[in-house]
């Protein structure tokens, strides 16, 4: 199907009004609304702006009469529409949302303190978790040496299978 270019103004103008229309209710959010309301809020208006941008790319492909291209720009509108989403979720996310995606995902564990262990027994410690050792490479070695850092931190949740970092004190 392919659209005149009279109906594709028409979609384009109808999507313009209600983009205009999301605008003016941002503008009136932000007006009677308190401060701290304001950066949702803009972030929705930008969200309802990608989402109709889209809409009107989409009304601009129908009125292409070459299929191959048509395909092409809407594979592009897909793509668009998965980044549009991708944004405004990391946008709204903090860092704690993002470790509950994390934590929901691979799983996660409390890091042991391996602080004053040899590498034996850090080894024995981390053998009773999924998490893996691992030596800086800048770190002396040799025996009788005990662990005085680790990253992450002791009780930190870490990713299952992720490594801790030691470094040992002469």
């Amino acid at each position: 199907m392919t659209l005149s270019w009279g109906q594709t103004l028409l979609v384009v103008l109808v999507v313009a009004v209600v983009l205009l229309v999301a605008g003016l209710i941002v503008i009136l959010a932000r007006a009677t609304g308190s401060q701290a309301d304001s950066g949702s809020v803009v972030r929705s208006w930008i969200a309802i702006s990608l989402v109709f941008g889209l809409v009107m790319f989409t009304a601009f492909t129908f009125a292409v009469n070459d299929p191959s291209l048509r395909s092409a720009l809407i594979g592009g509108l897909t793509a668009s529409v998965g980044s549009a989403i991708a944004y405004y979720f990391s946008a709204k996310s903090s860092d704690q949302a993002r470790q509950d995606l994390l934590s929901a995902t691979v799983g996660v564990e409390p890091v042991p303190d391996l602080a004053g262990l040899n590498e034996t027994e850090a080894a024995a410690a981390l053998g009773k978790t999924s998490l893996k050792l691992e030596v800086d490479p800048a770190s002396p070695t040799g025996p009788g040496l005990r662990i005085d850092q680790q990253n992450p931190q002791p009780g930190t949740q870490s990713p299952k299978g992720s490594s801790v970092i030691v470094r040992f004190a002469p």
